[in-house]
């Protein structure tokens, strides 16, 4: 009885500690053209409505969160490429915590490395974008 008491602490002590680390990874493998390698693009959001606002981008008929700014504060983000889907025509979407409202940009022709700004106005139709 004994010795199964003392096998069950020391298997309880082993399912507690942490994974192995491999201390010699070996080289890393370059990105290529099927592991997603195309650069995205930054975007830059500026709130200024008082409610937070989430933050898709809508790329290949799919919409991914990108985000939330809160209220009155502005943030950056990097996308990454595969959210530019595949001819890099995208829509972003801001939509306010807490409300029914929201805002769609027009269809975008975004290019890897370009900087694209949002700006989310208090009144949500007078939300506005540029690309640079």
């Amino acid at each position: 009885m004994r010795y199964r008491t003392v096998f069950l602490c020391f298997l309880a002590a082993a399912s507690c500690t942490a994974p192995r680390r491999n201390l010699n990874p070996g080289p890393k493998e370059q990105p290529t053209a099927a592991t997603g390698s195309r650069q995205g693009f930054a975007l830059v959001l500026h709130n200024r409505n008082y409610l937070d606002v989430n933050i898709f981008v809508q790329h290949d008929g799919q919409a991914s969160r990108v985000g939330t700014v809160t209220g009155s504060s502005s943030t950056a983000v990097e996308v990454p490429g595969w959210m530019m889907g595949e001819g890099g025509l995208v829509r972003l979407i801001a939509e306010p915590i807490g409300d029914n409202s929201r805002y769609v940009t027009d269809a975008v022709l975004i290019q890897p490395g370009q900087l694209v700004e949002l700006t989310v106005e208090s009144v949500i139709a007078r939300s506005n974008y540029s690309v640079q």
